[in-house]
């Protein structure tokens, strides 16, 4: 006989009766449509939990990449970016200032000012600067010593909260010379160790008067692993020597220079020729990959092609 109970309430089915065969299908088909509906409703609210938390982000994203854009186009530079001081002296230090106008209806601060050299230096009148309010950045700039021609320098200014640059500033100048190079620099094409090398520019007067060169000096440093260690060190080149030492040019004259240098390692080899005029210095670059000394019967005759001479003995 089967035992009589009391139905319970809707929805309060218990999981002991369902187990025990006891319960109506009736109240089994009820009971599994509310547990059913209970995760449809459950994943409803999660769904449109997750909706909303998009929502918000991408509001706050809209928000950020308006006010860039905004900012972008109300933070602006009375006049133009760049300006060139026209000639200079080697030794002469000139400056010029730029002014921003914030035209935005909200205060914008500015990070820094960061200068591509350190012959160029930026000084910011006003970081925070509120609606209406200006900001002068003022740039001063000292030739590097041994400078000659035309240089170009920049300063980038960044605003709070953005790792790109708001602006870049650039200055130029045409720093005066008496004399011109050519080639700029000395490159010691096919160095190798324990044999000579040498490297040759042309000096030339390009001033009204005479010129004198009263001193001309040689500083060389070889980088080499000298230990196997894979360890480079700095070695003082003491076999290098440059000639002439000193010499007077008319306007329109030219004189050779020369570096006379004689690796000592494997590596590499750099320095500078010094040029002393009774007005500004000179400076002429020199460099070198040195390759590991040669066996006599690898090393290529004077006067042959580029092939490779191998003894067949």
């Amino acid at each position: 006989m089967r035992p009589h109970f009391a139905l319970p309430k809707t929805g309060q089915v218990s999981s002991a009766a369902m187990h025990s065969g006891i319960v109506p299908e009736t109240r089994k088909c009820y009971f599994y449509r509310s547990m059913h509906s209970t995760e449809v409703d459950r994943m409803k609210i999660v769904k449109a939990s997750v909706v909303t938390a998009l929502s918000i982000v991408m509001f706050a994203m809209s928000a950020t990449a308006q006010t860039t854009t905004d900012v972008q186009s109300c933070f602006t530079m009375e006049g133009t970016t760049e300006y060139y001081f026209g000639e200079i002296d080697p030794s002469e230090t000139v400056e010029h200032t730029f002014v921003f106008k914030n035209n935005c209806t909200e205060t914008v601060e500015i990070s820094q000012a960061r200068a591509s050299c350190g012959c160029t230096a930026a000084v910011i009148s006003e970081k925070v600067v509120p609606p209406g309010g200006e900001a002068k950045i003022n740039v001063k700039f000292t030739p590097p010593r041994g400078s000659r021609g035309k240089s170009t320098k920049s300063v980038s200014i960044y605003l709070k909260g953005n790792d790109k640059p708001h602006t870049v500033i650039r200055i130029s100048a045409k720093i005066k010379t008496d004399f011109e190079v050519h080639p700029q620099y000395i490159q010691l094409l096919g160095a190798e160790a324990g044999k000579p090398i040498k490297g040759t520019v042309s000096v030339k007067n390009v001033s009204d008067g005479e010129l004198n060169i009263e001193n001309v000096s040689l500083s060389m440093t070889t980088y080499a692993d000298t230990s196997g260690t894979g360890r480079t060190i700095a070695i003082p080149l003491n076999a290098a020597r440059v000639t002439p030492d000193g010499f007077k040019l008319q306007p329109g004259e030219s004189q050779d220079v020369t570096v006379h240098v004689t690796p000592e390692f494997k590596g590499q080899v750099n320095g500078a020729v010094r040029l002393k005029t009774g007005k500004n210095d000179g400076i002429i670059q020199v460099f070198g990959v040195v390759r590991a000394a040669q066996s006599p019967t690898l090393r290529q005759p004077e006067g042959k092609s580029e092939t490779l001479m191998l003894d067949s003995k």
